[in-house]
């Protein structure tokens, strides 16, 4: 499940003394990502600082993302002290340590909590249940916005469902490296080919335009720009590794 590790469904009995120490959240939980999935409501967020691209799942669906790092377990957006850098911090990691459960017989959904975080206690931080074991505010806001992310990645789902159903997407490879150095390749990332969006039905477009999709399409196509942005943090980070090895 990307960044979760051991997850659990979150009990007010087994878990009323828990507690989360806020003051102390960092990033070090997605430090190995070179993605993370965004919902569409992001889209206009993410796309000023990152490349929102689409993922292939194991089952053929396509999710967005924002590259937030050209190489395998590389995420140039988590400094040395496991902060976040700078721009849009995703929702996804936002959640963390908390995440739904979908039932997908049922639909019903359940409250997890990921108890590998290193910001659970017993002792320190904002309680999670009252002495009655009744969720306190907090828990409370928590779970408002999983309930608000978990509509919005179902929304994000349909439209990436309509991508597939167009057939818009096509595989990228995204070749990276300055000067003399040779050229890597990130592979598995997918875009919205534009030739094959002007090849559209004129009886097609209106209800995209409709929906939203279709400027969802375009925000996903500009942000593609930040992929420079992203190349110049990797040389960036490159150079500090040599000198590094120098020293």
């Amino acid at each position: 499940m990307l960044i979760y590790d051991r997850v659990v469904p979150l009990n007010r009995d087994t878990h009323r003394r828990l507690r989360i120490r806020t003051s102390e959240h960092n990033a070090r939980f997605a430090a190995s990502l070179n993605s993370v999935p965004v919902a569409t409501a992001e889209f206009p967020s993410a796309a000023t600082e990152y490349a929102i691209v689409f993922a292939k799942l194991a089952n053929g669906d396509f999710l967005p993302a924002v590259l937030v790092g050209l190489r395998n377990q590389q995420n140039l957006y988590v400094d040395d002290n496991a902060r976040w850098r700078r721009g849009y911090v995703p929702a996804f990691l936002r959640q963390y340590p908390f995440v739904l459960a979908e039932d997908r017989d049922s639909g019903t959904v359940t409250v997890c909590v990921d108890m590998a975080y290193d910001g659970l206690s017993e002792e320190e931080g904002e309680p999670l249940f009252g002495d009655d074991g009744a969720d306190t505010e907090s828990l409370t806001r928590a779970m408002g916005f999983l309930q608000d992310l978990h509509n919005e990645f179902k929304r994000t789902a349909m439209f990436a469902a309509k991508l597939k159903e167009l057939d818009l997407l096509e595989e990228r490879v995204i070749r990276f490296g300055a000067g003399e150095q040779p050229q890597a390749e990130l592979n598995g990332v997918y875009a919205v080919s534009e030739e094959k969006l002007m090849k559209l039905d004129d009886a097609q477009i209106p209800e995209l335009f409709r929906t939203g999709a279709l400027g969802l399409i375009y925000t996903h196509l500009l942000s593609m720009r930040n992929l420079e942005r992203l190349s110049e943090l990797a040389q960036q980070e490159d150079k500090g590794e040599a000198a590094g090895a120098v020293n």
